[in-house]
């Protein structure tokens, strides 16, 4: 049986109006099975927008709205990207609200 392991990346506060980007780079090869976003206030994220990237090639065809992968982890549809050891993971968040939001994105991995 596969192991699942959790990656949780602090975005940290994204002001309203701002953009925040990040990477990970993992330290052997995983599955990404979900992403799962978190506003740690328990806010909307309907109005936030992501795209998202593995080594520059983005996994995203346009901006998609954070909100839907605001869910419980079993309703959030499923990713199967790979993400080899030292692949890049890269996000890219734009608060479209008048307010800031607090978010964390954690990432549902099978090890590979």
């Amino acid at each position: 049986m596969p192991e699942v392991v959790f990656k949780t990346i602090n975005v940290g506060s994204v002001s309203a109006g701002a953009t925040s980007e990040g990477t990970w780079t993992p330290e052997t090869d995983y599955v990404i099975k979900k992403i799962v976003a978190v506003e740690k206030n328990d806010a909307s994220l309907s109005n936030v927008t992501v795209t998202f990237w593995i080594d520059e090639i983005p996994f995203t065809k346009e901006l998609i709205p954070l909100g839907i992968l605001q869910e419980t982890p079993s309703l959030v549809i499923d990713i199967n990207k790979e993400l080899g050891k030292g692949s890049v993971f890269k996000y890219s968040i734009t608060n479209n609200y008048s307010a800031s939001r607090e978010i964390f994105l954690v990432l549902v991995l099978e090890k590979g």
